[in-house]
């Protein structure tokens, strides 16, 4: 029996996808998405009198966006974000398969850049409003494909309900990529698309540059990716205006691969608030004033002379020695000099005063940059809680967007792995830690019974520093006992040569239990301690000290 295609795939077109697209731009337009992302970039780099027609004024830039943004990304992003995975059921097999998944993890991340693009995400997300991840799997990188990160303009990127700022329970989202006319044939070509079909993709125009004339937005066209769920399963498809380049493809996976971070939500829609939005009149009214008080110092720093003309008809000459015919008497004054007024100081005085109030707005305070004076260890607790205090929030959300990555990684592995080579570390006869490479099974992997937790948080504090304290207090507690616990649940790096060190205490601990096997008592007849005669003399001696 044939099986019917869904209803959903059926209704799918170039057209219905381009349709989609544009009811997508009509909200951006609404609300005024592109001119603010456009006008925000243009204000943070420094380009701040686009548009102005005043050719005699001067126009410096004393821009307070770019330091105070830097900063604020800065507090965020100071330390790496650590990722652990745990099984919910805790046994060998899970704990086993949660060290290659992690390794790998690591690895994806590493070749990504995954940590230098999480500071471009949140950089993203103050100037702009939004930062975005996007996860996919090239089958053309490496010997078996490879999971590739890249970033995506919150303008690039449609919801199917604007309203909604859940990622994952959209019913539709659409990608828009702009490239060459040239490269979309290509791709066109290479999904086995027609030489003609192919032809007949066009250039167009983007929304955010509309009405500009450039010959290189000429030779460009809109390629969108859209992605939809079918019976629970991701399924996506790529299409230009007139041509589907890839047609409706379902997929096993379970979420859509993008991670989203808003800088500031805004109720009713997707698109968060950037942290420069609400103070680019502050930053406008600032290059006024300091242009204004500019051109005043060019023009009245230096006295404007005046003279009788009737008495001096060649004109007044400033050249050293020269001789001046005057008519009349020459010891009449023939000149004055103006003397120009003070430029009032309440104007710079009202330009330090918005630096500082923009900055204080911004959460750039004195308390965040360390300006405070520290007597005491609570004054510096303190003054390091009031630098993070005022981005908590987006320090959460910037986490949850690293959580949401790491769960769309395993989503892209279940599906797309299978069996593989992955580069284990594993310990040889001598004690050594040694990389090998291992053949794993990706598809054995029971993600849905596997129920990963992932705990993103920083990894400085929580996965090393904190675990070696933790492990310190319960060694000493006695709620830990033996070393090789101990050693084992070390971080790497702590310890130098610790695989030999537990070699060797494995060693000792067998040999014990040998000694005590061949010394053949009875369990009721072992004693509970065995005492070295030489150890209980010294410490007789130590207790007489």
């Amino acid at each position: 029996m044939r099986r019917r295609r869904t209803t959903e795939a059926k209704k799918i077109t170039a057209e219905s996808v381009w349709s989609e697209y544009e009811k997508g731009e009509s909200y951006h337009t609404q609300i005024n998405l592109h001119d603010r992302v456009k006008r925000n970039e243009q204000f943070y780099n420094g380009d701040q009198w686009e548009g102005v027609n005043a050719p005699d004024l001067e126009k410096p830039v004393i821009n307070v966006f770019h330091p105070a943004v830097t900063f604020l990304v800065s507090q965020i992003v100071s330390d790496d974000v650590g990722v652990d995975l745990e099984p919910f059921v805790d046994d060998e097999e899970n704990s086993k398969n949660c060290e290659i998944l992690m390794k790998e993890i690591d690895r994806i991340a590493e070749n990504e850049k995954e940590q230098a693009k999480g500071r471009e995400l949140v950089r993203d997300a103050a100037v702009d409003g939004d930062g975005c991840f996007h996860y996919y799997f090239d089958p053309y990188e490496g010997a078996a494909g490879e999971i590739k990160l890249e970033l995506l303009d919150n303008d690039k990127v449609i919801f199917a309900n604007p309203f909604l700022s859940d990622v994952q329970k959209q019913r539709y989202i659409i990608i828009a990529m702009r490239m060459t006319v040239e490269e979309a044939r290509e791709r066109a070509k290479r999904e086995g698309i027609s030489e003609s079909e192919a032809d007949s993709i066009s250039p167009d125009i983007s929304a955010e540059f509309a009405g500009e004339d450039s010959k290189v937005l000429s030779e460009l066209c809109t390629v969108l990716r859209r992605y939809w769920f079918e019976g629970g399963r991701l399924c996506y498809c790529e299409s230009t205006k007139e041509i589907m380049l890839k047609s409706p493809t379902k997929t096993g996976r379970k979420l859509y691969p993008v991670a989203w971070m808003p800088w500031e939500k805004v109720k009713n829609s997707y698109h968060g608030a950037a942290a420069m939005t609400p103070y680019i009149q502050n930053q406008i009214y600032i290059n006024k004033m300091w242009a204004l008080a500019a051109t005043f110092t060019k023009r009245m720093a230096f006295p404007t002379r005046f003279y009788n003309q009737s008495i001096l008809p060649a004109g007044l000459s400033n050249k050293i020695g020269q001789a001046i015919g005057v008519s009349g008497n020459p010891r009449d004054a023939v000149f004055v000099d103006s003397v120009p007024g003070s430029m009032s100081v309440q104007v710079l005085e009202m330009v330090d005063k918005s630096i500082a109030y923009m900055k204080e707005s911004m959460g750039v305070t004195d308390a965040a940059l360390g300006n405070l004076k520290m007597d005491n260890a609570s004054a510096i607790i303190a003054l390091s809680e009031a630098a993070t205090a005022p981005l908590i929030i987006q320090r959460l959300g910037f986490h949850q967007c690293m959580e949401d990555a790491k769960r769309i990684v395993l989503d892209l592995m279940r599906e797309y792995y299978g069996i593989r080579n992955i580069v284990v570390e594993e310990t040889n006869e001598a004690g050594e830690v040694v990389r090998v490479a291992s053949e794993v099974d990706f598809k054995s992997m029971d993600f849905d019974s596997f129920s990963v937790k992932v705990n993103v948080g920083t990894a400085s504090y929580w996965s090393e520093l904190m675990q070696v304290q933790t492990l310190d207090a319960l060694f000493r507690s006695g709620v830990i006992s033996d070393a090789i616990t101990y050693l084992e649940e070390m971080p790497d790096g702590y310890i130098r040569h610790k695989p030999k060190l537990i070699k060797v205490l494995k060693e000792q601990r067998d040999a014990a239990q040998q000694e005590l096997e061949a010394a053949n008592f009875p369990p009721s007849e072992q004693p509970e301690q065995i005492v070295d005669p030489a150890a209980e003399k010294m410490t007789e001696k130590i207790s007489a000290i």
